[in-house]
């Protein structure tokens, strides 16, 4: 064989050989991009329940602002978390009204009466906590000439706290009563309305801030 045919035959079987080299390269190339691709598809994604809800926001608490019932026949105010609580409308005989809860089936009442039984305060909070409170389920009592208050467990397992500011034979009342697990979200409320009560011709919560 000819030296220029062997130099042919030899170039030709490197070309051949670059060919194979690169074919080879390129593929193993090509299937890390893939994989990488790939991985970069799967990336976990953030979870939707670190988004705030709308539930979170209305359960969030007492709210900075707040709205004021004024009751006339008796003289009573009571401030209120309008993000929680919508005032009902005021009864009939104008005593008072039922706060509708947004979040949950709790009754929020806040109304005046008269002490027509005379009652002192002692006697008024054993009277009230006898239909209200199951036995041996007292967990806060108080009464003072000017007030009664008690928090309890009922006999149908739900949470009643009741306050009672009294002024002459003249009475204020406000009441909770709400199903146990909802105990976080309304001991606040309850404090923040309790805290708020006002009964007679002193300055209402709004005037007194």
């Amino acid at each position: 064989m000819s030296a220029k045919k062997t130099k042919v035959i030899g170039l030709a079987l490197l070309l051949i050989g670059l060919a194979i080299a690169t074919y080879v390269w390129m593929s193993h190339s090509g299937m890390h991009r893939q994989a990488a691709v790939s991985s970069t598809n799967h990336a976990p994604q953030p979870s939707s329940s670190s988004a705030p809800s709308h539930e979170a926001t209305v359960n969030s608490g007492v709210s900075t602002e707040t709205g004021t019932y004024h009751n006339v026949r008796f003289d009573f105010a009571v401030a209120y978390p309008p993000n929680l609580l919508v005032p009902g409308q005021e009864a009939d005989n104008g005593d008072g009204l039922q706060f509708t809860s947004k979040v949950d089936d709790a009754d929020i009442r806040a109304y005046g009466s008269y002490n027509a039984l005379e009652q002192s305060p002692a006697e008024m909070l054993q009277f009230n906590t006898k239909d209200d409170c199951a036995q041996d389920k007292i967990t806060y009592r108080v009464s003072k000439p000017s007030l009664v208050a008690y928090s309890c467990l009922s006999p149908k397992g739900r949470i009643v706290y009741e306050k009672v500011v009294i002024l002459g034979d003249t009475l204020a009342t406000l009441r909770f009563e709400y199903g146990a697990g909802g105990q976080a979200r309304w001991a606040p409320v309850i404090k923040q309305m309790a805290d708020s009560l006002r009964l007679g011709p002193g300055p209402t919560y709004e005037q007194a801030r």
